[in-house]
């Protein structure tokens, strides 16, 4: 069978609640008893789980039927978003974005694993489609969050947000229960090492990318918009509550990984150098724009600026790890680059909390010294890829 849709189907209905806590978590912080340093746990120990959970998905993928472990991550989805009820039961709520993490280690490097071997040599263009269904579900839960609480109130949401993720997800999940993974090996073949010098250097722009894009953007920028708005903008002659500006906010995202992220693979695919440049120096600018005294229209903004060319950035980066590995071995070097990627949402989002303490302002500006980093990096990693090709 060809699973790679169904599988992004079922990533799209898991990622309903962990994109409703990003949304409205941090702008709701206050309301519900949550300090700033807890958003960024709450938000980023997810992430840290996946640093142990990212290479034992890699593992049960080699030992067991891939469509199987599909099924049973959109129940444990659908789990243990229900129990995100009630924020003030810390130990839950942890353990709850714990769980969360290990069944989303699962579902995302099977989809990536999936859409990449049945792509071949338009593996960006079909990484940038995948994404684009999983946008799907960013994009609901984005919609969803505001409007959800503030009709009905953070509980009931919740459970709406749960019971979303089962319906839209066990369809997909069924479709793709048979899919076992058969891969060829071929003469030539040769796993990479994790200290090889080129994938070294895209673990540290992966890890980058997303302190930055999945969580000193997301964190600080929106407790930033709490700062700029506490009670609300003016915008045409009406006053759109916090909640409803940190939800725009992320939209930009959302709706970039549903509608630009096809286009985005296409870019990788043709001129990956220039696509990797282009979208740093943008998000770069994007970000530090977040720092000024802004509207909130502006605001959004140079946020989705930001988001959209970060998702270039994402792409791309992937891309380059991906043809690295073997058929073979390429859930194992993924994950290792998950991983990287894990690390670096999690240390962003919990920096994001933490550094906000000290001012909004100085989170942001770290993020965009870390996306500066990454340019030189890139360089020095393209160039070690040139020596290894002309050498062979």
């Amino acid at each position: 069978m060809r699973p790679a849709v169904p599988v992004a189907l079922v990533v799209a209905a898991s990622l309903l609640g962990d994109t409703f806590l990003y949304t409205v978590l941090p702008v709701s912080a206050a309301r519900l008893g949550v300090a700033p340093l807890m958003v960024g746990i709450v938000l980023s120990v997810n992430r840290w789980v996946r640093l142990f959970t990212n290479p034992l998905a890699a593992r049960l993928y080699a030992r067991w039927p891939a469509g199987r472990l599909v099924l049973v991550a959109i129940v444990v989805s659908a789990a243990s978003t229900a129990l995100y009820v009630e924020p003030a039961w810390v130990l839950v709520f942890l353990g709850a974005r714990c769980v969360w993490g290990f069944a989303f280690s699962l579902l995302r490097l099977g989809s990536i694993v999936s859409a990449v071997d049945e792509a071949g040599e338009g593996a960006g263009r079909r990484l940038g489609e995948t994404r684009a269904i999983w946008g799907v579900g960013y994009l609901a839960g984005a919609l969803y969050a505001p409007l959800a609480v503030e009709a009905v109130g953070w509980e009931l949401a919740v459970a709406g947000a749960a019971v979303l993720t089962l319906v839209a997800g066990i369809g997909p999940a069924v479709v793709a229960a048979p899919w076992r993974r058969t891969v060829a090996i071929e003469v030539g073949d040769v796993r990479i090492r994790l200290r090889d010098a080129r994938l070294v250097l895209l673990l540290v722009i992966g890890a980058a990318q997303l302190a930055v894009s999945a969580g000193i953007q997301g964190v600080a920028g929106g407790l930033r918009i709490a700062e700029l708005f506490p009670a609300g903008a003016g915008v045409l002659g009406v006053v759109i509550p916090a909640t409803f500006i940190a939800g725009a906010f992320v939209l930009t995202q959302r709706v970039a990984q549903v509608v630009w992220q096809p286009f985005a693979g296409r870019f990788a695919d043709r001129a990956i150098d220039a696509t990797f440049f282009a979208a740093a120096i943008v998000v770069a600018a994007g970000v530090g724009a977040l720092t000024l005294p802004l509207d909130a229209v502006t605001f959004v903004v140079a946020g989705g600026a930001a988001y959209f060319a970060g998702l270039n950035g994402a792409i791309v980066a992937e891309l380059a790890v991906a043809r690295l590995a073997s058929s073979a071995d390429r859930p194992r070097v993924l994950a290792a680059f998950h991983t990287a990627q894990d690390a670096g949402a999690a240390a962003g989002a919990f920096a994001g909390g933490a550094l906000a303490a000290l001012g909004t302002g100085v989170a942001l500006g770290v993020g965009v010294a870390l996306v500066v980093l990454t340019i030189p990096a890139w360089a020095l990693a393209r160039r070690a890829q040139a020596r290894v090709t002309v050498a062979a």
